[in-house]
């Protein structure tokens, strides 16, 4: 193999002794597809675009906190202020999560007087529910009764 890799640098060599033009054009070929990809790459623009804000993800009629800008640090001065609460983790693409929301609605309309029930957008990059949980799926329903813990819901999304 070796010995046929030299046989072709001989032979390439001996062409371009007999024949100089094919150096200078392959030179002058290879500079040009430099030159144009450099300047290819140089004049390339960023072509993301920025995320477009969150909008409410509940109407606002409905008796649900909604903090569509993923504000989880405002969902423990909520729960503090209730003996009971319903926390909603969603995304708003998210399929399981539109069907819920409906159910979450109904629930609280008729129970707003008893419970506290707020939603957090944890699909908004730029919200501190998406920075500190690493969610795998959605939504996410927790309900806080003040002396316990949260309890999951670990039940079917419709």
């Amino acid at each position: 193999m070796l010995r046929r890799a030299r046989q072709s640098f001989r032979q390439v060599l001996l062409l371009m002794a007999r024949r100089p033009d094919l150096l200078c054009g392959a030179v002058l070929l290879s500079v040009l597809l430099v030159l144009a990809v450099k300047f290819t790459y140089s004049r390339a623009k960023n072509v993301v675009a920025a995320a477009r804000p969150p909008v409410r993800f509940f109407s606002a009629d409905a008796p649900v906190v909604d903090l569509y800008l993923g504000q989880l640090d405002q969902v423990e001065r909520l729960r503090s202020m209730a003996e009971v609460s319903l926390i909603f983790l969603y995304a708003p693409w998210c399929a399981h999560s539109m069907a819920a929301r409906q159910e979450v609605q109904q629930v609280a309309k008729t129970l707003a007087r008893q419970v506290q029930f707020v939603a957090v957008n944890c699909w908004w990059n730029q919200g501190k529910c998406r920075k500190q949980n690493r969610l795998y799926q959605y939504p996410v329903i927790h309900l806080f009764y003040r002396r316990l813990g949260p309890i999951e819901y670990k039940g079917p999304f419709l």
